[in-house]
């Protein structure tokens, strides 16, 4: 499967191990607010449908996505790491910076950076039920857009509107295109 598009040509990877990074990303956002519940987490995770979460200029770019946050906050980052998994890379900036503010920011990246649709970054806060997600609906800002049609993510989503394979036809040709603009 991963032979026919040129960006995503990582392994297939199993269930188990998507939700075993799930839970693993769960404990390390509890860990990482629990030292600082002052400070405002984002956490990225790729946006990739299929077994296929990597590729050869994956890492790369994502790398460059959190080089571009790191930058943009400057004094305020608290600390950084990120993660080559094999359900795909991840990272983590920490800032003292307003959520909501950081929210803005970055659902203006998500839409204004053609590879920015194949970011899923999660601002999240320490509240007094533990993990606060900070969501685009919190903010009425606008849904995500389906990587295919443009139409509304969840509802494309969940009704199953295009095929697997349109999905990662589509996330190939976004990180060709994307691959300048990072």
């Amino acid at each position: 499967m991963s032979n026919q598009f040129k960006n995503l040509d990582g392994p297939e990877i199993e269930l188990m191990a998507m939700l075993q990074t799930r839970d693993w990303r769960a404990d390390q956002q509890r860990t990482i607010l629990a030292a600082q519940p002052e400070s405002t987490l984002i956490w990225s995770s790729t946006r990739i449908p299929g077994p296929v979460k990597t590729g050869t200029h994956l890492t790369t770019k994502y790398q460059a996505v959190a080089n571009g946050i790191i930058n943009k906050y400057g004094a305020a980052v608290v600390t950084a790491a990120s993660f080559q998994r094999v359900t795909g890379f991840e990272f983590y900036v920490l800032v003292n910076e307003p959520a909501k503010r950081v929210k803005r920011d970055l659902v203006t990246f998500e839409q204004g950076a053609k590879f920015g649709q194949l970011c899923d970054l999660d601002v999240l806060t320490t509240g007094p039920d533990g993990l606060q997600h900070m969501s685009r609906e919190d903010l009425m800002l606008p849904r995500r857009k389906c990587l295919v049609c443009g139409g509304d993510a969840k509802v494309c989503s969940r009704s199953r509107a295009h095929q697997l394979v349109e999905m990662q036809r589509a996330v190939d040709e976004i990180i060709a295109e994307g691959w300048r603009e990072v």
